[in-house]
C-alpha cells in the first residue's frame, strides 16, 4: 500500500511540475502586448489596421473590381481606408484593366478609389498608361485623372493632360494637350 501512496504522490507531483512549466512558457510567450500597448502601435486616427487585403465588388453575382493592397488603415469617423502597394482589376465584358499604384484611399460608403504615385493602368487592347494619380468611381464605371498622361502601345505613343476611361465600353478620352507620335516600336515606357 506504501508503493501506491507513492506513485500516486509521484504522479501528482509530475502534473504539478508539468503544469508549472506550461505557465512558466505561457507567461514568457505573451509577455507584454496587452491591449493598451498594441493599439499605441495604430497610427493617430486609425480605427483599424490589415495586412494583405483582398476585396472584390460584386453585383447580381458578377464581379465588378478587385483590389489588393499590402496594408490597410481604415479610419471608421471619416470612412477612409488608407492603402499601400495597390493592384486593381477592373473587370469588363471585353476584356479587364489591372492598375497598380503605391498608394491610395477607398471611401467605404460611395466605393471611391483614389490612387496616387507609379500608377499604371495595362489595358486588354495592348496599351500601357502611366499618370501619378487617378479616381474610380463605381457608380460611373469610370476612371479618371487631372494629372498629365503618357500613354504606350506597339504602335503609338501619347501624352496629354486629364483623361477619362469608361471600363464597361473600353472608350478612352484624353482631355487636353494631346500629342501624338507614331511609329512601329514604341515600347519606351516612360520619357
Amino acid at each position: 500500500m506504501a508503493r501506491r501512496f507513492n506513485v500516486r504522490n509521484l504522479l501528482v507531483l509530475a502534473i504539478l511540475v508539468l503544469a508549472g512549466s506550461l505557465t512558466v512558457m505561457i507567461v514568457r510567450n505573451f509577455q507584454g502586448g496587452g491591449p493598451e500597448e498594441i493599439l499605441e502601435t495604430l497610427p493617430r486616427n486609425v480605427d483599424l489596421s490589415l495586412k494583405k487585403i483582398n476585396y472584390t465588388e460584386t453585383r447580381e453575382g458578377r464581379r465588378h473590381w478587385s483590389l489588393v493592397a499590402d496594408s490597410a488603415a481604415h479610419n471608421a469617423k471619416d470612412g477612409t481606408t488608407r492603402l499601400k502597394n495597390i493592384r486593381m482589376t477592373f473587370y469588363g465584358q471585353q476584356g479587364d484593366y489591372s492598375l497598380t499604384a503605391a498608394n491610395g484611399e477607398m471611401q467605404i460608403d460611395t466605393r471611391r478609389v483614389s490612387v496616387w504615385d507609379d500608377v499604371v493602368i495595362e489595358s486588354p487592347q495592348g496599351f500601357t498608361l502611366y499618370t501619378e494619380r487617378l479616381d474610380y468611381n463605381e457608380k460611373k464605371r469610370q476612371v479618371r485623372s487631372d494629372r498629365p498622361i503618357h500613354l504606350v502601345s506597339d504602335r503609338v505613343e501619347i501624352d496629354g493632360v486629364g483623361m477619362t476611361l469608361d471600363v464597361e465600353s473600353h472608350s478612352l478620352k484624353i482631355l487636353s494637350a494631346v500629342e501624338a507620335r507614331f511609329g512601329a516600336d514604341q515600347h519606351e515606357g516612360r520619357p
